[in-house]
């Protein structure tokens, strides 16, 4: 049987996680990007440094050699560009760029939960203080503030105004987070597993965790309102929820129709469900299988950076500059690592995801402590660090 060829454009954050899940699934990768070392680079087969928007010809050689692609970027013109190579050659895009276009403008997904009527966080100046601004045309954290009063809040709309004119202002929902992706076929949408979602100070996801302790009422309330955002979008594809808990519940602050960072390993490492998998069945051979939910083990899931003698647990941002990155198997005690450090070698501004697996949350955390300790030992480093949000201005 011959494997599938799954080209993955982009190497950053997104493009890591294709390159991770697809070699998971027995699935051949090639990876395309514009720069020459991007830190997807040593998790795939198959390298190739192409603009697809500047050289689409060059690009459409290297593509011809492949049964589908995974877009791993979020970059309108690449999008655009990719998309239509993939038509002139007839390979499946695995994504719904009516879906993805509509998400990835925080403005026009807030429409969209109006009139889907889903409940999100409170827009101000209804919500008062504390509140989040945020660009309404980024992902994940970047340029995110909190503020807790009117100085604050005007610092914050300055800073995001530089990203982008249009910023979004909503109350600071203090409970806990959580993520859910939706694998759909025109809008019949299944739910996957809930994870839950932890940030450093400057509210960049740090660490990704499942199952998650929440009741079944809760979660099939959660699992309900990701069937209705797949049903509604008309989805074709895959679409990653965020929400988080006022009390019990659940305030949907932002989704992506895309391959997420992060989530999917954790996902694929408690219940063996792999959304890489389920693209490549929905979108090449145009099937949905039957998926089957069930937290097998519990899992964690999280970034570390060595800082002079300071271990640092990070938001996801501190892999999207790293290279000569590769996936380590019982590393310090951690079940899998992607990571640039080695053993006995240079360990300044190294970096590593760290996942461990076991039987239930409590000991998978303390699994975690201990990879966290002999990481430490082997550098002789001094200090660890653990950030989680603050106040952005004092």
């Amino acid at each position: 049987m011959t494997q599938t060829r799954v080209a993955i454009v982009g190497g950053r954050l997104q493009g890591i996680e294709a390159a991770y899940l697809c070699s998971k699934a027995a699935l051949s990768t090639v990876l395309i990007d514009k720069d020459h070392d991007p830190p997807a680079k040593g998790l795939c087969e198959e390298f190739h440094q192409i603009n697809v928007v500047a050289k689409p010809e060059k690009a459409k050689q290297a593509l011809r050699q492949c049964d589908a692609v995974l877009p791993a970027n979020e970059d309108p013109l690449t999008l655009r560009a990719l998309y239509k190579l993939c038509h002139a050659l007839q390979i499946p895009f695995m994504q719904d760029n009516d879906a993805f276009w509509l998400t990835s403008d925080k403005r026009k997904s807030m429409q969209f939960f109006r009139k889907s009527r889903i409940s999100t966080p409170r827009t101000w100046p209804e919500s008062g203080f504390p509140v989040v601004v945020k660009p309404s045309n980024r992902s994940g954290s970047e340029s995110v503030y909190r503020a807790d009063n009117n100085a604050q809040l005007k610092k914050a709309l300055e800073d995001v105004s530089r990203v982008d004119n249009q910023p979004i202002v909503q109350e600071f929902v203090e409970g806990k987070a959580l993520s859910l992706e939706v694998i759909s076929r025109k809008g019949i949408g299944h739910p996957l597993q809930i994870t839950g979602l932890e940030f450093d100070e400057t509210y960049g996801c740090k660490r990704v965790y499942a199952p998650v302790e929440i009741s079944p009422h809760l979660g099939q309330r959660i699992r309900t309102i990701g069937a209705k955002i797949a049903r509604n979008l008309e989805l074709n594809g895959l679409v990653d929820v965020q929400a988080l808990l006022e009390r019990s519940t659940p305030k949907v602050n932002e989704i992506n129709a895309r391959l997420p960072s992060q989530t999917p390993s954790v996902v694929y490492h408690s219940t063996e469900v792999n959304m890489a998998e389920l693209l490549v069945r929905l979108f090449v051979n145009d099937e949905m299988p039957r998926i089957e939910i069930r937290a097998q083990r519990a899992v964690v899931y999280q970034h570390v950076k060595v800082l002079g003698k300071e271990l640092r647990v990070q938001g996801e941002h501190v892999m999207t500059d790293a290279t000569g990155l590769e996936l380590k198997r019982e590393f310090f005690g951690a079940d899998e690592a992607i990571t640039n450090l080695e053993l006995h070698g240079e360990s300044t501004n190294k970096v590593a995801t760290l996942i461990v697996r076991s039987q239930d949350l409590p000991t998978a955390f303390k699994k975690m402590a201990k990879v966290v300790e002999n990481i430490m030992r082997e550098y002789r480093l001094e200090s660890f660090a653990d950030p989680t949000p603050g106040e952005c201005y004092a």
